[in-house]
């Protein structure tokens, strides 16, 4: 850079930001002035964040020498709430020009002060006219602050009620008067029964009964507790259908369906079931009693046409009719037999089968894995009997001897 223009630039732009390099001319040595640098100098922005290079020639103006760059302040304003966000910013100070515009105490009014820290001045504003509360009988006389609450007022309240009760309440300011809580009877939202005691503003009462309204598929009553509104506010009645099925005779249980047959599903109630000698009691599906039922119908007509090939005749009627269906039997194991033998041997003995003579009911009854162990060593689970039988008879004694 020339010396000129260096000389210039420190006098006439004191402020701009530039990295000062004094350039030379390059030419031989010649009469006459050196004419333009053609170099460059690095110029910095205003916030001294960014450089950028420019021609030693173009800077002949302030303005050429004005370089801002675009990197946004992101420092806070002084509110402490909105931030700079001005583009290559050398404010020291950054205050806040927008305008508060928050609500001030009385309400009704808003900040017109610059944005600021902390809270808002008390709302300045006043009222010259006065105040009374809402039957006119406490006054409070001007200047009123704005945002004064009307005087409290300790007569009745006067205004228009939607009952008829005794008003106990006094006079307010505020629109809506509180609930009256004259007691009262009223009925339940179901019509079941009447309630004492309630409080006037009370409207949906339940009794806590089952509503029992009958439904409009006019087979089922409604079982909610009692409610408002209709029994059915979505969709149609779902309670399982109770008419009986054609082949067991047990509740169809599909869900509600007016005006048309049931539909052919399998019937899941529970039937209780027992063998001939009914020692064995089991509750099983009604679908798998059938099929029980159909296998012993099958063995014993096939049973029975071996009869027939001998000449016998056979009637097939029972095993096909609903009522031996329902009289579906499990089959006897080999207890069952082994009981039948004892009674049988008993009644031919003549002896009481109260006394239990073939010692049935105060029989031992071992667990699998006990008889598991026997089968495996036998000699081990005898020794462990003994010493167990031992023990319980020293602890009868009082007195325990424990080998070491």
């Amino acid at each position: 850079m020339p010396h000129w223009i260096y000389s210039q630039i420190q006098q006439g732009f004191p402020n701009v930001n530039i990295v000062y390099t004094i350039h030379l001319c390059e030419n031989l040595c010649h009469e006459g002035s050196c004419g333009p640098c053609s170099l460059t100098s690095t110029v910095r922005c205003r916030c001294g964040s960014k450089t950028k290079e420019v021609p030693c020639a173009k800077i002949q103006k302030e303005d050429e020498l004005v370089f801002t760059c675009e990197k946004r302040c992101n420092k806070k304003r002084s509110c402490g709430r909105h931030k700079c966000g001005e583009l290559c910013c050398v404010n020291v100070e950054h205050k806040c020009h927008l305008i508060c515009g928050y609500k001030l105490n009385c309400g009704l009014h808003r900040c017109q002060e610059p944005c600021h820290r902390g809270n808002c001045e008390p709302c300045w504003q006043s009222s010259f006219d006065e105040l009374t509360c809402h039957c006119g009988l406490s006054v409070l006389y001007p200047p009123i602050a704005c945002g004064t609450k009307p005087p409290e007022c300790k007569n009745l309240c006067t205004r228009r009620h939607e009952c008829e009760h005794p008003v106990f309440h006094n006079c307010h300011s505020e629109e809506k008067c509180p609930p009256c809580t004259y007691l009262t009877q009223k009925w339940c939202m179901g019509k079941h029964e009447q309630r004492s005691n309630i409080p006037c503003h009370l409207q949906d009462i339940s009794c806590g009964l089952t509503c029992n309204k009958m439904l409009p598929c006019e087979t089922h009553r409604c079982r909610r507790i009692c409610h408002r509104g209709e029994c059915l506010a979505e969709g149609s009645c779902q309670q399982p259908c109770m008419l009986p099925r054609p082949d067991c005779g047990h509740p169809c249980s599909a869900p509600c369906h007016k005006g048309s047959s049931c539909p052919r599903t399998t019937c899941t109630a529970k039937v209780a079931v027992q063998c001939d000698c009914g020692r064995r009691k089991e509750t099983v599906v009604c679908a798998e009693a059938a099929n029980s039922y159909q296998r012993y119908a099958a063995i014993a007509m096939a049973s029975k046409l071996s009869d027939m090939q001998l000449g016998d005749s056979m009637d097939i009627g029972p095993l096909l009719t609903k009522k031996e269906l329902k009289q579906t039997r499990l089959e006897c194991d080999q207890e069952c037999a082994t009981l039948e033998r004892n009674r049988r041997l008993a009644e031919a003995l003549q002896i009481d089968s109260s006394s239990d003579p073939f010692n049935v009911r105060s029989a031992s009854v071992y667990s699998d894995s006990l008889k598991e162990d026997a089968r495996k060593d036998l000699k081990f689970v005898t020794e462990v009997e003994e010493e167990i039988k031992n023990l319980v008879e020293l602890a009868n004694k009082n007195y325990w001897n424990f080998l070491p």
